[in-house]
């Protein structure tokens, strides 16, 4: 497998770039998300099977949780990507691209509640 690097900086634009192609009635609903880019799961991941090799994290209240009052008190919602699993599970930078969206998309979906057939419904490419 060829190894991929780039930096936290092109790896934080193209998750830009893909929150920024993801519809706007979606991309409206995402008040309070934010993405954070680290190199490895830390300690927001501890309580997760296989941590290591997770390459996104969701962490707060789903929108439907925020709607419901149900997240008063809860820190806010935030996406981790976790950029050198990320790299280490892609052979060219076209690859990368890919599964920073593929990634990005599957945990906002957390946030969303989607379950497997809204997730195809609403991104039948993949997420």
């Amino acid at each position: 497998m060829k190894e991929i690097r780039v930096s936290r900086a092109r790896l934080r634009a193209m998750a830009e770039e893909e929150l920024a192609a993801i519809p706007k009635p979606l991309r409206d609903l995402l008040v309070n998300v934010t993405i954070e880019v680290q190199d490895e799961p830390g300690a927001e991941a501890d309580d997760m099977d296989e941590a290591d090799d997770l390459m996104g994290l969701y962490t707060g209240p789903t929108r439907a949780e925020t709607l419901g009052g149900d997240a008063s008190g809860s820190l806010p919602s935030k996406v981790y990507l976790y950029q050198w699993n990320i790299e280490d599970s892609v052979d060219s930078l076209s690859e990368l691209r890919t599964e920073v969206r593929l990634t990005l998309r599957h945990e906002l979906a957390h946030h969303f509640g989607f379950d497997d057939e809204e997730l195809e419904r609403v991104w039948p490419e993949g997420a």
